[in-house]
């Protein structure tokens, strides 16, 4: 979806239904920094609704996967945005962004994919407004 993920050669993705188990589905993201970006599956139609990052050092990318900024549990907030907006999956990307080969900060990346996101669509995605 974005060329600047292209890089990245450690990288997976997976796809969340209604009751699947978060964690579980999670479990081979490594615990490195990086990014991850989600595609909603709805009505027939797919857009990426959502774009974040793992801290440098202070959670990895299985963790943010898992837990919100606000320390509540992703899986609640996917769920809870699924139920609200008819949504048959989500697509979740993962990728490393501090590894043996590359040094690029989270925040960085993130940053490259909310602005190529922002020049296209003229707004951020939809569940980070």
């Amino acid at each position: 979806m974005f060329s600047e993920t292209k890089k990245y050669k450690n990288n997976g993705h997976f796809f969340f239904k209604k009751g699947d188990n978060l964690p579980e589905l999670s479990k081979d993201v490594p615990e490195l920094p990086g990014i991850f970006y989600v595609i909603r599956l709805a009505r027939g139609g797919i857009d990426l609704v959502y774009i974040s990052r793992s801290g440098m050092l202070s959670d990895t990318l299985r963790d943010k996967i898992n837990i919100t900024p606000y320390q509540f549990s992703q899986q609640d907030f996917f769920e809870s945005r699924m139920m609200i907006e008819s949504v048959d999956a989500l697509d979740i990307y993962w990728f490393v962004t501090i590894d043996k080969k590359h040094n690029d900060l989270p925040e960085y990346v993130e940053g490259l994919l909310m602005q190529r996101h922002y020049e296209i669509y003229g707004n951020l995605p939809l569940w980070n407004r």
